[in-house]
């Protein structure tokens, strides 16, 4: 363990194996543990120093979630107040048993398997309110935050966990309906989210099952919104798969559309833009791109909370991967690249997957038009593609792997051809 003093290379090494700045490091801290103020990059740097190794818990939980550490040892955080010689032998004694104990169970079986075995269902408890409303409300909340910052993969195991015992909070009682109702659409919503990571994960069966489960749920609510959400996240993997009802999908989730506010219209209606342009219906996918940007021009004083996500970094993603797909098509590639591009300069850290699904578009579409550059960006998209946990992100790399074939002859577009082998046979 580090010495009081000396720089704190655990807590310096976890950041940048994320490739993250103190700055946004500080930033995810704060958005995590809702801090107001939020943290201040000096007070990140004080810690890499090592002038300060031992932050108050809720600060230790922040910093462990949002570097994935399994403990304050792992960031090098410690109390460095005096033992005393007795206190410290025993200690030191009660280490050497519990290091032999541990040892011999371990060798029975994997760390995995020994785990399990501890592990008691949590009790679902007769009567439900608002308190649970609330507790699914922020897991679904906690690992939205996570997927779009590690992608889908990371935590998929951990939402199942957590959906299995919401969906049991369904049976148990509750006195009043409109409560009931809250938590068919908590539910609901912790199962798109599900989904979603699925989906991103590539683990297509799953993710068809909780949206299925997440559609159910919001019928049961009679919550319009969440409805439409689950339906264009199906629409969208239909897209991704080449489905022949992305299309019906996305339509259908505008069915009613009058009851949603002017962002979630606009999401929509780019939406259906993406199942369009997958057909090549160049015109109409046009046509939606701009009412999408109408409504969005609407939405300024008509942002419920659950889509603030969509901002305009977002939409111009959005849009610019259905771009993306009539440039395939035989259209020009200049609106597609701008829009990504918009994109990839505005999404904030937190969301690093849409910046990087961003980017890697872009710089296919780039890459044999201006070959050198192009694939300067396209190691930057690598770099950033490595902390992350999606099938997704990795089917683009396939893709990009693919378009450098034409400049294979231009050095920097080999190095890049070369690179991502190595990170996809990894």
């Amino acid at each position: 363990m580090s010495t009081h003093g000396q720089r704190n290379t655990e807590l310096e090494s976890a950041r940048r194996r994320h490739r993250l700045t103190q700055a946004q490091v500080a930033a995810l801290v704060s958005q995590h543990l809702g801090l107001d103020p939020p943290m201040s990059t000096y007070y990140v740097s004080k810690l890499e120093r090592g002038i300060h190794r031992w932050p108050n818990e809720e600060y230790r939980s922040g910093f462990r979630a949002v570097l994935g550490a399994g403990s304050d040892a792992e960031l090098g955080f410690y109390c460095s107040r005096a033992v005393g010689e007795e206190e410290d032998v025993h200690r030191r004694g009660f280490l050497g048993l519990s290091t032999g104990v541990a040892s011999g169970v371990l060798l029975s079986g994997s760390v995995a398997e020994f785990l399990a075995r501890a592990e008691s269902p949590t009790p679902v408890p007769q009567w439900v309110g608002r308190t649970e409303v609330a507790h699914v409300s922020q897991s679904a909340k906690t690992f939205s935050e996570w997927e779009h910052l590690f992608g889908g993969g990371l935590s998929r195991e951990a939402v199942a966990g957590q959906l299995r015992w919401a969906a049991g909070l369904l049976e148990a009682r509750c006195r009043r309906e409109d409560v009931r109702r809250e938590l068919h659409a908590a539910v609901g919503n912790l199962a798109e989210v599900a989904g979603w990571m699925s989906y991103d994960a590539g683990a297509h069966d799953s993710a068809d099952r909780y949206f299925r489960f997440s559609l159910l749920c919001a019928e049961r609510a009679k919550d319009q919104s969440l409805r439409a959400t689950v339906l264009s996240d199906m629409a969208r993997q239909a897209v991704s798969l080449r489905r022949d009802n992305a299309l019906e999908l996305a339509e259908l989730a505008q069915v009613r559309d009058d009851r949603l506010s002017a962002r979630e219209r606009s999401m929509l209606h780019v939406v259906r833009a993406r199942a369009l342009a997958s057909e090549d219906k160049a015109d109409a996918c046009l046509a939606a791109i701009d009412r999408a940007d109408e409504h969005f021009a609407d939405s300024a004083t008509d942002t419920p909370p659950w889509m603030e996500y969509y901002d305009a970094a977002e939409m111009h993603g959005d849009s610019g991967h259905a771009l993306f797909d009539l440039v395939c098509h035989g259209r020009d590639a200049g609106p597609a690249i701008e829009r990504l591009d918009f994109a990839v300069d505005h999404h904030t850290p937190a969301y690093a997957r849409s910046k990087t699904l961003s980017l890697l578009k872009s710089v296919t579409l780039q890459i044999n038009h201006d070959p050198g550059p192009a694939a300067q960006r396209g190691l930057e998209a690598l770099t950033q593609a490595e902390g992350l946990r999606s099938q997704r992100v990795r089917s683009y790399l396939r893709d990009l792997h693919a378009a450098t074939k034409p400049s294979v002859r231009v050095d920097d577009v080999s190095e890049l051809r070369h690179q991502i082998a190595k990170t996809l046979q990894g």
